[in-house]
């Protein structure tokens, strides 16, 4: 007992803390609830912290340990490509932390110069900004952001369809920042403690409002389906295996679909790993889509008459035609292209070549009620490419995804919580469709219903246990059958993304204003002591 109050006694301690506890907040531990106190040690002793270097440092060190663990699944990179993916790793662990380096160089900055209310309010829309910035700046990466944690709470992740993912951080910070006051000066804790339980509060009455008279409608005589195939990574470097894999896919499908009518069905990102117009793999999907009387919606490759290299996907109609395809617009740093290779060539040790991007968003029109928006994978990060596709009039999104890069790691259901916000943000059902993962359906609101009939030879199962617990489907062949929900009632008529960019603006104003009238009137402000 002894040495753990010595250790209490160490500041740095406490911003560890902080990064573990929120690493604890998601996926595969996912405690989610626990966010609500993740970040009380780091505020709790940066309130106590007059060192401004140290006090910007606690930040950095919660930033960076809260990454390192979360992001781990990127460590497995080092087996496709050896030590400079660890090196890349820890670059954007540093690069991230760095976002809150600066935030925390602001509190340290100015906070005693605002009393403590006004102050955690500022702060928290600061806060907003801060996510809002890492999701776009450069190539944008927003995984870390804090309400990505929040997807079984129901209630509480609906606020996304108004603000996005960083709005629902604004609620959690702030609570977070009164806690930590209350903690510290015992003297006024009945007030922070007071704020601390309306933010709460608030925050999940908007998200029962916004559920309020919602209901998700089916579209009865409109089913879909989905196979998680399951091949190994390997076989996708071999081109010996190329048409074999379009061959399994297709037992597969046929295995799962035998009895059943279905409307579409959806293969995973990369499951055509030769050009699509390969006349004998064409000449397998027509059979395929035409005995079935089926659209399919697949991940391939495309190559354009300029020898251009695009991560694809495809829709195949019940005839065999290949109606339109979609190049992947957005593309992964390192993984599809290397920034800075040209400055430092070195990098190419990682990645030998880059992927072209797409020029445009596209919406494949099936039918009046199935108009599919499709994403591939590093695409479903990002708030406006689906929004744009609700707008171009989706009425499901596809997530077309190959996470057999990273085995068994929490990078897949971290996936799947990035791939619920859209669902709620857009209002649109969401099909998540992986070689090895966690595939299924999220309905507008944001339930999960994975899949779960087990495709074996010649024969399939519905596997229960998968719908209490999906994490188990990972590396298992699977199948899903649906019918189509309906779009719910979009709650803006505008990007929620921009709300998170206004609040993080109006953070900026809110605390220039602050500081111009407390220099008008002189002095620290009664209430603050830290």
């Amino acid at each position: 007992m002894s040495f753990i109050k010595q250790i209490l006694r160490k500041p740095v301690i406490y911003p560890i803390l902080t990064g573990l506890f929120l690493f604890l907040c998601f996926p595969n531990i996912h405690i989610y609830f626990l966010v609500w106190i993740a970040l009380v040690p780091l505020f709790a002793i940066s309130i106590l912290e007059t060192n401004r270097v140290k006090g910007t440092f606690y930040f950095f060190l919660a930033a960076y340990v809260f990454h390192s663990l979360t992001l781990n699944w990127l460590i497995a990179n080092m087996f496709w490509v050896g030590g400079p993916a660890f090196i890349g790793y820890q670059s954007l662990c540093i690069g991230l932390s760095l976002f809150w380096a600066m935030f925390g160089y602001l509190w340290h900055r100015y906070s005693s110069q605002i009393h403590y209310v006004l102050r955690n309010y500022i702060f928290g829309l600061l806060w907003v900004g801060m996510e809002w910035t890492q999701a776009h700046v450069l190539t944008g990466f927003g995984w870390c952001n804090l309400g990505y944690s929040q997807g079984p709470d129901l209630l509480f992740s609906q606020l996304s369809s108004i603000g996005s993912v960083p709005f629902l951080s604004f609620f959690i910070l702030t609570a977070n920042m009164f806690i930590a006051e209350a903690i510290v000066h015992k003297d006024k804790r009945w007030k922070p403690i007071a704020h601390t339980i309306v933010i709460i509060v608030i925050a999940h009455l908007i998200g029962a409002f916004l559920l309020m008279d919602t209901k998700i409608q089916k579209e009865e005589d409109t089913k879909i389906a989905l196979i998680q195939p399951c091949f190994p990574q390997e076989m996708k470097f071999d081109p010996i295996w190329y048409e074999d894999m379009v061959h399994w896919a297709i037992q597969y499908s046929d295995n799962l679909i035998s009895d059943k009518a279905v409307n579409a069905i959806f293969w995973p990102e990369a499951l055509v790993m030769s050009d699509y117009s390969d006349p004998e793999v064409l000449s397998l999907l027509k059979s395929f889509t035409n005995k079935n009387s089926l659209h399919l919606i697949t991940g391939t490759t495309r190559v354009d008459n300029d020898g251009n290299d695009y991560n694809s996907c495809i829709w195949v109609n019940p005839e065999g035609k290949v109606m339109d395809y979609y190049d992947k617009i957005h593309l992964a740093p390192f993984g599809e292209y290397l920034p800075l290779s040209q400055i430092l060539p070195f990098l190419r040790n990682i990645l030998p070549y880059d992927v072209s991007p797409g020029k445009e968003q596209k919406v494949f029109n099936i039918n009046e009620s199935l108009k599919i928006g499709p994403l591939i994978c590093f695409e479903v990060l990002f708030t406006p490419l689906a929004y744009n596709l609700r707008k171009e009039g989706a009425t499901l999104l596809a997530i077309l995804t190959n996470l057999s890069w990273f085995g068994g790691t929490n990078a897949l259901p971290q996936e799947l919580e990035i791939c619920r916000m859209r669902a709620i943000e857009t209002r649109l059902p969401v099909i998540h469709c992986t070689n090895t993962g966690i595939s299924g359906l999220f309905d507008p609101l944001g339930d999960f219903y994975p899949a779960n009939i087990i495709i074996g030879k010649n024969q399939t199962f519905t596997y229960k246990p998968l719908e209490i617990n999906p994490k188990i489907s990972i590396r298992v062949r699977l199948g899903g059958i649906y019918n189509l929900p309906e779009p719910a009632h979009l709650i803006l008529p505008f990007n929620p993304d921009f709300l998170s960019l206004f609040l993080g603006i109006l953070g900026i104003v809110s605390l220039m204003i602050s500081l111009i009238l407390q220099k008008i009137k002189g002095g620290i402000p009664k209430g603050n002591v830290s």
